[in-house]
């Protein structure tokens, strides 16, 4: 079985994609799970990680949404909020999607440079 473990999908937008540079045009459009499928079965990919490309519960939630809607979506690294004092509750409640393996923080983007060293990260 060959899977392909970390890729993205997202309905671009300048506001939500702020990361994704003028000067990254190739990447400024739509992936959407039409646009990955054909590639998969061209390569012989058997399935795929979907991996967070935003910070948002949002996210979190319509890539699992993607994962039930898409047979070959094996599992999705999500984001939640890991300094809220919610998070366990918000653990809970994503885990109990079959297809939600991990989280992934991305913490260049946080406007503290001492986010990780604070006692709730």
């Amino acid at each position: 079985m060959r899977i392909d473990s970390h890729h993205h999908f997202w309905n671009y937008s300048p506001e939500q994609y702020g990361w994704i540079a003028r000067d990254m045009e190739v990447l400024r459009r739509d992936f959407t799970p039409a646009d990955l499928e054909a590639e998969l079965l061209a390569v012989g990919v058997d399935g795929v990680v979907s991996v967070q490309a935003r910070q948002s519960l949002e996210e979190t939630r319509w890539l699992l949404e993607l994962s039930s809607q898409h047979g070959f979506i094996r599992g999705v690294v999500g984001w939640l909020p890991l300094a809220s004092p919610a998070v366990r509750i918000d653990i809970e409640l994503f885990s109990a999607h079959s297809h939600f393996q991990v989280v992934r923080h991305v913490v260049q983007y946080e406007p503290d440079d001492s986010f990780i060293l604070g006692s709730d990260f």
